[in-house]
């Protein structure tokens, strides 16, 4: 329920699950906030290539280790805000070929609740177009159906 600050008006109740984790990638009318290491996004235009480094912004990855975090402050840059080991895939996660490496993920350090997933995309992996983006991370899985799934272009 959401009150007003004088506590006259109230909104009606919601149910609410809170989980642990909730992993989502970000996204905008360009598609996932995924990035090449110029900076420029991963597109159809300007595909994602077999030992690129690429950054990934997510959210819902959970608790950190490392730097510490306080609430409604930006994220610390030293130490780094660490996550608990993150999986990725760009397609069927069932297809061994479509595990991406990460090489870090954690708070983005100046922000509140982004994460950064610094990762690669290794030599034997899957060509494609408009591959599904998957982000696992403690036995959770971000959305894979409906309209709002990330995708990623691999040459």
């Amino acid at each position: 329920m959401v009150r007003s600050l004088s506590g006259q008006t109230a909104s009606s109740s919601v149910n609410v699950t809170v989980s642990k984790y909730a992993p989502a990638v970000f996204l905008d009318t360009q598609g996932a906030a995924l990035y090449h290491a110029d900076g420029a996004r991963v597109s159809r235009d300007r595909p994602g290539k077999r030992d690129e480094r690429l950054t990934l912004y997510a959210t819902g990855l959970g608790v950190t280790t490392g730097g510490r975090v306080t609430v409604g402050t930006p994220s610390p840059s030293t130490p780094l805000a660490v996550t608990a080991p993150v999986s990725l895939y760009f397609g069927n996660p069932l297809i061994k070929e479509a595990a991406i490496i990460v090489d870090w993920s954690g708070l983005l350090p100046g922000y509140i609740g982004v994460y950064q997933i610094n990762c690669r995309i290794p030599g034997a992996h899957i060509k494609g177009e408009a591959l599904p983006i998957t982000l696992k991370i403690g036995g959770v899985s971000s959305p894979t159906t409906g309209n709002n799934v990330p995708q990623v272009w691999v040459e």
